[in-house]
């Protein structure tokens, strides 16, 4: 008796058989009309179970490829009229997905289905789009709006990585797909390191050796230790999420923060920047001013995403990457970017084709192979030389976030809407300022998440 396959040498099996078919009907080996071959002539053309053949052609079914016809076979579908599909993304999705060769690659298989893309504005309006994609924060978003309901309920998958589906589901239903995902993490110059004769981060460092360190590697002439982007809210909210704790209220009223884990996170977020000699007084606007001067050596180390990494991926860079320091126990912010469909598409089996086609197999490979995004799905083997034919620089600890996946966070995890985190970083910059002590600190956010004042904060930008 034969051994059958994992799920996973399954998967692989249909996507080798669908993708075949497909490009000969595309190729006109099979017209519209003819009939396929066999079943069995096909277990025998590709070797495998009919089983795998006829779960692959039921899929092709499915895509409009071909028709079943009772007890004659399988015939090639008559042309499709073209649809046009829209997406509405998120500013980075280009980057973090190589997007625009993902959907040629999508209309290759789909050439009836064209999708074209709008950015969502700053509002998170996605307009009339037929899909969307979007993080988890930016879908925390909708969910607290009620705008949630405009999307369709989607199926799970099995082969994804733990904990990612739950930043998309809402009272059992999923609304969204993850398609790739990353850890804060940190990253660091390899080079300074060596010079300086230092050992490079593991996941022991708290922030005190950070700083230790960070010191030692500022060399007074322009070069600083480390530096992240420190309004950014995939930034700063990882302090609080540090703390171990949540925001508690009583009577409709915060708890004093007087005393808490949480007041002491915010104290060591304004140690680390008001530190001269490890972080400089560099007003960046934005994640990107961080990573160019990372890039030009001015910084050392600095946060970021695996996404983020994307920016260096053809960069003459010698860099890796390490675990975040703690300040109590190792904990991150996980970001994952999320694909989903409106209820109000008028093309919902396309739309649906698009949003399966992106957790499929082939683009999932595409993306780990052209990106230094992580793919969702689980896929076999994460090799540092898997990219060297496209000439990706991938760092040697790339394969780190599988050992970080127990200390994924994310900003639901303090207890408050992530409506509500911008009300704290208005007293917070106040008090980066030294402009209010810690007591004014503790009274005023009490104030705002007790719904006295409201204020603004920078989005997230991974």
């Amino acid at each position: 008796m034969g051994i059958r396959p994992t799920r996973e040498q399954f998967n692989r099996q249909l996507e080798q058989i669908t993708g075949t078919l497909r490009n000969e009907m595309i190729e006109g080996r099979y017209a519209p009309g003819e009939y396929l071959p066999a079943e069995r002539t096909l277990m025998e053309r590709f070797r495998m179970s009919n089983n795998a053949v006829r779960t692959a052609l039921e899929t092709l079914v499915r895509e409009g490829w071909i028709e079943k016809v009772p007890r004659i076979g399988n015939r090639v579908a008559a042309g499709r009229p073209p649809v046009k599909l829209v997406l509405a993304r998120n500013i980075v999705a280009q980057r973090n997905l190589e997007l625009s060769r993902l959907l040629d690659n999508f209309h290759r298989q789909f050439p009836w289905i064209s999708v074209e893309t709008h950015r969502i504005d700053g509002q998170g309006n996605t307009g009339d789009a037929d899909l969307v994609l979007v993080d988890n924060y930016q879908f925390q978003r909708m969910v607290e709006d009620g705008a949630m309901k405009k999307l369709e309920p989607l199926a799970g998958r099995e082969d994804m990585y733990p904990g990612l589906a739950r930043q998309f589901a809402v009272e059992g239903s999923l609304y969204m797909r993850p398609v790739v995902f990353s850890p804060i993490v940190l990253c660091y110059n390899k080079a300074h390191f060596r010079e300086c004769g230092l050992m490079e981060p593991d996941g022991s460092w708290t922030w005190d050796n950070l700083l230790d360190c960070a010191e030692k590697l500022s060399d007074g002439k322009g070069r600083y230790g480390f530096s992240f982007h420190a309004q950014d809210m995939n930034r700063w909210p990882l302090f609080l999420l540090q703390s171990g704790e949540r925001f508690e209220w009583n009577a409709g009223q915060l708890n004093d923060l007087r005393g808490t884990r949480l007041l002491e996170s915010m104290k060591v977020y304004k140690r680390i920047i008001h530190n001269r000699k490890a972080f400089p007084l560099f007003l960046s606007e934005s994640n990107g001013d961080i990573l160019q001067m990372f890039e030009e050596g001015k910084l050392s180390m600095i946060l970021n995403t695996y996404m983020g990494l994307n920016l260096w991926k053809h960069a003459n860079l010698e860099y890796d990457v390490a675990p975040v320091p703690f300040i109590y126990e190792p904990r991150t912010l996980v970001i994952v970017l999320g694909i989903g469909i409106s209820a109000k598409s008028a093309h919902k089996e396309e739309a649906r084709l698009l949003a399966d086609y992106f957790v499929s197999a082939g683009a999932q490979n595409y993306i780990y192979e052209h990106t230094l995004s992580i793919p969702s799905t689980q896929l076999p083997t994460y090799s540092p030389v898997a990219s060297t034919s496209v000439g990706i620089n991938r760092p040697e600890r790339y394969a780190l976030f599988r050992e970080m996946m127990f200390s994924h966070r994310t900003h639901r995890d303090l207890g408050i809407p992530v409506m509500s985190l911008p009300k704290i970083f208005q007293p917070l910059k106040a008090y980066l300022a030294d402009m209010i002590d810690e007591n004014e600190l503790c009274d005023r956010i009490r104030g705002a998440l007790s719904g006295e004042t409201g204020a603004g904060a920078s989005e997230a930008g991974d």
